[in-house]
């Protein structure tokens, strides 16, 4: 299982970004972070006795910002005792910021107010709460439009609803294929016109639906790609596609509101 190490420096330069804020720490700024180290034996075990895996970098915070790296359970659990036996480079500070940093610990794990010497940096959100509430405040605004507007009508789409002799079939398809390598599945969507790229469980999912239920319609929108159906769902939607002319990705709402979709039997290789 990985460890932590915690690690406090005065910013050797002012290049380095906060990991939390991305804005740059001032040189002589005391800045903190953290590193995973695995441990030698696990490292060992693992690699088959060849040499453990180079450490992981720091990843150095502004103090301000170091307590919205992570949750107080998790500080809790990694760092329990004092900063002076628990945060490497403690030693080096001068007595002020050492203070800094005892409160700022204490502070992370919640056992102590925020030392007000460690403010965030300028443009960052002080806690998680008020993060996830500005989040959901630009949300809100985003879904009524810029001028206050009320959001369009999403158009309504069927639901289908999938019956247990189907939902039999897709796992009796599945159980059949399982043997078949991701190439061999790849070649099957390929010839019925679907995407063949993912994980062999995704394709292998993909083959098994529309072996069972046929293959989905082209959307009926910008009719260039099969649609997609969520099971979860009961629906159908348009996963986008790529412009040629345009050279980017464009996204679909379709299909539209009312449209015909009749699956199409699924084609075999020949």
């Amino acid at each position: 299982m990985p460890t932590f190490v915690l690690e406090v420096e005065y910013a050797k330069s002012g290049r380095a970004a906060c990991k939390q804020c991305k804005a740059k720490i001032d040189k002589d700024a005391v800045r903190i972070g953290f590193k995973t180290e695995a441990p030698e034996a696990a490292a060992d075990e693992e690699s088959g006795g060849a040499a453990a895996p180079f450490p992981e970098g720091v990843k150095w915070h502004h103090c301000g910002c170091l307590p919205r790296a992570r949750g107080h359970p998790w500080f809790k659990k990694h760092f329990p005792g004092e900063a002076a036996g628990t945060v490497a480079g403690f030693d080096c500070l001068k007595e002020a910021d050492q203070g800094l940093v005892t409160a700022l610990l204490k502070a992370c794990r919640g056992d102590g107010p925020m030392p007000e010497t460690a403010a965030p940096a300028a443009g960052a959100t002080e806690t998680p709460e008020k993060e996830k509430a500005a989040a959901s405040k630009r949300k809100g605004k985003s879904k009524a439009g810029a001028d206050g507007e009320p959001p369009a009508k999403v158009a309504k789409v069927a639901v289908v609803t999938l019956t247990s002799e189907q939902v039999d079939a897709i796992a009796a398809a599945k159980t059949a294929l399982a043997s078949k390598n991701v190439a061999m599945l790849g070649a099957m969507l390929a010839k019925n016109g679907l995407p063949k790229a993912g994980k062999k469980e995704e394709v292998l999912e993909r083959v098994a639906e529309c072996k069972a239920l046929g293959v989905p319609p082209t959307c009926t929108t910008c009719e260039k790609v099969k649609l997609r159906f969520s099971k979860e769902a009961g629906k159908f939607s348009c996963p986008g596609f790529f412009d040629a002319d345009d050279k980017r990705f464009k996204r679909c709402k379709g299909p539209g509101d009312g449209a015909d979709l009749q699956r199409t039997p699924w084609q075999e290789l020949a």
